[in-house]
């Protein structure tokens, strides 16, 4: 696994894990920037499984905002 692939994982998990652990439009927020990270990341990478993953959880937290 690269570095970068490394990298975007860890986002990944941290954004989920601030969702899971905590409420509110802060961490919405910080969850957003760590998934808009992995993308900044991933569009290296041309993956385009992993590129999928990310937009999916970026759709999904734009869905619980308009809830």
């Amino acid at each position: 696994m690269s570095d970068a692939a490394r990298e975007i994982r860890r986002l990944l998990l941290s954004g989920d894990n601030i969702l899971k652990n905590r409420g509110g439009a802060v961490a919405r927020e910080k969850a957003r920037d760590r998934f808009e990270r992995a993308r900044e990341l991933a569009a290296g990478l041309d993956d385009d499984a992993l590129a999928g993953i990310i937009s999916a959880r970026l759709e999904a937290l734009e869905a619980t905002e308009e809830s």
